[in-house]
């Protein structure tokens, strides 16, 4: 599948079909489900966090678009307990909490994993951070909590685990992408 061709991407809207979200039979994944299905468009009206959705295009015309993955974004920020330091802002390490885009969720529909439409939800995600967000108001990282399953496909990303005895022991460790350094490459 690919972005664009065989489906988009857009914001999360009431016009998206969101009951057909299926997120497999694992019950650690079903809180992912539920937040979709029953509070993404709530927290973006109220300014909490904003999702973005990959959506099929509709097979009819009274047909809504069905969204087969999901990213849901949110301000934060990360306290690198001294673990990685800024080289080229040496002053800004005296503080504890460094300013941070974080990925709340990141979901694929059980019958389209492996499609790649995860990693098209993270390129979005990583542009947005880089390009848009850190530019215009100072955010140097991009976060998540990643779930045990899915570290593997966050370090292909680029992502580093926070590298504490603390985070390692964690359920879900946080992860991190300093977005300066997307831009050294």
């Amino acid at each position: 599948m690919q972005p664009g061709v065989d489906y988009s991407i857009e914001k999360l809207s009431s016009a998206h079909q969101l009951s057909k979200f299926s997120i497999g039979p694992d019950p650690s994944l079903r809180a992912l489900k539920t937040f979709l299905q029953h509070h993404a468009l709530n927290y973006q009206t109220a300014n909490v966090a904003v999702s973005y959705v990959a959506v099929l295009p509709p097979t009819t015309t009274a047909s809504r678009p069905q969204v087969v993955g999901y990213v849901t974004l949110t301000c934060s920020e990360v306290d690198l307990k001294d673990t990685y330091l800024l080289d080229d802002c040496e002053h800004a390490n005296r503080y504890s909490c460094m300013p941070a885009l974080k990925i709340a969720r990141l979901a694929s529909h059980s019958q389209h994993a492996g499609k790649g439409i995860g990693k098209a939800l993270m390129d979005l995600t990583v542009a947005l951070a880089a390009d848009h967000i850190g530019n215009s108001v100072g955010c140097r990282f991009l976060i998540t909590d990643a779930k045990a399953s899915a570290i593997r496909f966050y370090e292909v990303q680029g992502f580093t685990l926070l590298d504490t005895e603390e985070n390692r022991n964690r359920t879900e460790p946080v992860m991190f992408l300093d977005l300066n350094k997307l831009h050294a490459k």
